[in-house]
């Protein structure tokens, strides 16, 4: 099969040569001659990529574009073409950019007509080659085709196909780009404390002063925020079972009320009075243990 590929193409190209109808752009080193440089058709049909990254949907792109103007066309040349530029991208890093127009034979005028797609084109891919990767592809690849058989001039069918399939492209395009931003952005989880602890004085029901800072840092993270708050009074096993059952009743109302008068909302908190009964630190009765005298706040989401 390589071999008659290769007779077609020898035919083609002497035709080609003696017509006098070679169409390469002149600032490109993928454009290579299939006269003067090795055929390249088969090395790039070759080629794995991941299809689901834009350089990998680009090199589809292209060799798709070396099928059509070689199998369909037998416009091995440009054929050439497409299949040095999939073979390029392949070996870049991020794809390659856009044919600029500038760089083929057009006049002045003539680029004209590719100046607003051109620099639509080249605004979207700066996002959504990452964001949008295949979509991407299709519309740099359509753009292309379009460049080269307008440079072409003869296919009119095969000009405007082009020409349509990159502008439904890159609408396309810069549409999912617009739904894309104008998506809510995620919400963001609280990364803020659940548990806070207010530790006490002996016998006592007073908020210290480091209690104070404690219970002033859990209004300010969850102030905004529609919770719960669960209240656990303790004390050590110092007295009664009785009086310090009454005691951390007395130390979880102190905590309600102080956070209370700076704004979180009473009807979300409840008490729970242990007592003596869930110490953080094993006694023996009767001991004083600063670390079991104590209000524990949960939040409840």
């Amino acid at each position: 099969m390589k071999k008659n590929l290769t007779r077609t193409v020898s035919l083609f190209l002497s035709a080609a040569v003696l017509a006098g109808c070679s169409n390469f752009p002149k600032a490109f080193d993928h454009s290579g001659n299939p006269i003067t440089q090795p055929f390249n058709y088969e090395e790039a049909q070759a080629l794995q990529t991941d299809t689901t990254t834009f350089k990998g949907a680009l090199v589809k792109e292209y060799q798709a574009l070396a099928t059509k103007e070689g199998v369909e066309w037998a416009d091995w040349f440009d054929s050439d073409f497409f299949a040095r530029k999939a073979i390029k991208v392949a070996a870049s890093e991020n794809g390659l950019p856009p044919e600029d127009p500038a760089l083929w034979r057009f006049s002045k005028e003539e680029q004209t007509q590719f100046a607003d797609g051109y620099n639509a084109l080249n605004t979207a891919l700066q996002t959504s080659r990452s964001s949008l990767p295949v979509l991407s592809a299709k519309a740099q690849a359509s753009f292309d085709c379009w460049v080269e058989e307008q440079e072409e001039g003869w296919q009119n069918d095969e000009i405007a196909k082009c020409k349509d399939q990159f502008a439904e492209a890159l609408n396309r395009l810069t549409g999912a780009q617009k739904k894309l931003a104008q998506k809510p952005a995620p919400k963001m989880e609280l990364d803020l404390a659940k548990l806070y602890t207010v530790f006490f004085d002996f016998d006592s029901a007073v908020i210290t002063p480091v209690g104070r800072q404690v219970l002033q840092a859990l209004v300010q993270d969850w102030g905004a925020q529609t919770v719960n708050y669960a209240l656990i009074g303790h004390t050590d096993r110092a007295g009664s079972q009785a009086y310090n059952k009454s005691l951390s009743e007395r130390r979880a109302q102190s905590v309600k009320t102080f956070i209370s008068e700076r704004g979180l909302p009473g009807d979300k908190m409840s008490t729970t009075a242990m007592g003596e009964s869930a110490p953080a630190v094993a006694t023996q009765d009767g001991v004083r243990e600063a670390k079991n005298r104590r209000v524990v706040i949960e939040i409840q989401q």
